[in-house]
């Protein structure tokens, strides 16, 4: 499976790296990637430097993802679900195993052809339908919808029931997403104890986080505060230790596609935001849970820029749903791979904890 797009094997002499503008370009250049397995020397080499950063007062700088990472987003998924399934009884009259089995079938198909199917930004994909629960089901209504439009036979009991419009199925998506920020706060979509527990811990030790998420700001910061914790907005306070940098744009690709090789999949390395908050922040450790979102291009940046990034450590926070092709990435890596990712099973695996 190759994704959207062939990956080319062999990087252009490197340019520079200007900073972007609007959706504007980031020209790394196309290659393959290689990762380096817990055993390798690049992992002793990258685990020895964060450790002397500990030891000998160095401040270490831990950029993290929010929703998935800190979070466990499975009571929200459940909570979208319901409350899809709850409005197409009510506005349609659609009873539940009627619209079981509607889904069965797309997310089946959804799941078959994963390489086509996503979050998509500037007509490409920027993540899999696979890696992530909510993309999962937008990717599924996504489908739907398409059936609508093309009056595929599939979606004929929709139509029978009156589901009309140009994307009705993913409205009604972002309807849920929107119920289920609106839902008070508690256990179910704040950090999770164990997390709070560790950032404590990280803060006691002069680490610096920076917690880099595509959600506002604003709310972020309110489930911090509901768990204990007191991060700031990085726009009132770019040098505090603890802060969050919301609407951080991960998703967007620019206007050059940039297709690299991870393992069975492609994905486009082309995103300006993030890499100008890359370049920015320059942290020696990365976490997140959605390969294509999170760690793509910090590993592209740290092979194509080794002076700058090679002791950069990457961590792939896995769940339920992490797909099994971004897992091989980190287990099965090329013997000569220039950077290390590792699986991070519970969030005090990370080392500096």
């Amino acid at each position: 499976c190759s994704g959207r797009g062939p990956c080319a094997h062999t990087p252009p002499p490197p340019t520079p790296d200007p900073a972007p503008t609007g959706r504007g370009t980031d020209p790394l250049p196309l290659s393959r990637i290689a990762f380096q397995s817990p055993a390798t020397a690049g992992f002793v080499k990258g685990f020895n430097s964060t450790v002397s950063t500990l030891l000998y007062g160095d401040i270490m700088k831990i950029l993290l993802d929010f929703d998935g990472t800190l979070t466990n987003i499975e009571q929200e998924y459940e909570f979208e679900c319901r409350y899809i399934m709850s409005e197409l009884k009510r506005e349609f009259g659609l009873d539940e195993e009627t619209i079981n089995a509607l889904f069965d079938v797309a997310k089946a198909h959804v799941a078959d052809n994963a390489c086509e199917h996503g979050w998509c930004d500037n007509d490409r994909i920027s993540a899999y339908c696979d890696e992530d629960l909510f993309m999962t089901v937008a990717s599924t209504m996504t489908l739907l919808d398409k059936w609508l439009a093309a009056a595929d036979e599939r979606a004929d009991v929709l139509r029978k029931h009156g589901v009309a419009g140009a994307t009705p199925m993913m409205d009604l998506t972002q309807r849920a997403h929107a119920a289920s920020n609106a839902e008070p706060l508690s256990a179910f979509n704040t950090p999770e104890p164990v997390v709070v527990k560790a950032i404590h811990e990280l803060l006691e030790r002069d680490c610096e986080v920076v917690v880099v998420s595509n959600s506002p700001a604003e709310r972020i910061i309110d489930k911090f505060e509901f768990v204990g914790l007191k991060p700031v907005d990085h726009l009132d306070n770019p040098s505090a230790r603890f802060r969050i940098r919301g609407h951080a744009k991960k998703f967007c690709l620019g206007d050059n596609p940039l297709p690299v090789e991870f393992g069975s999949r492609c994905v486009d390395i082309d995103r300006p935001y993030y890499a100008d908050i890359l370049r920015k922040e320059r942290p020696q450790v990365v976490v997140g849970d959605v390969f294509s979102l999170d760690l793509a291009l910090p590993i592209e940046m740290a092979r194509r820029e080794p002076m700058v990034y090679e002791d950069m450590q990457m961590y792939l926070r896995t769940r339920s749903y992490t797909p099994q092709w971004a897992i091989d990435c980190a287990l099965n890596p090329p013997a000569d791979a220039p950077v290390t990712v590792r699986l991070l099973n519970h969030f005090t695996d990370l080392p500096m904890l």
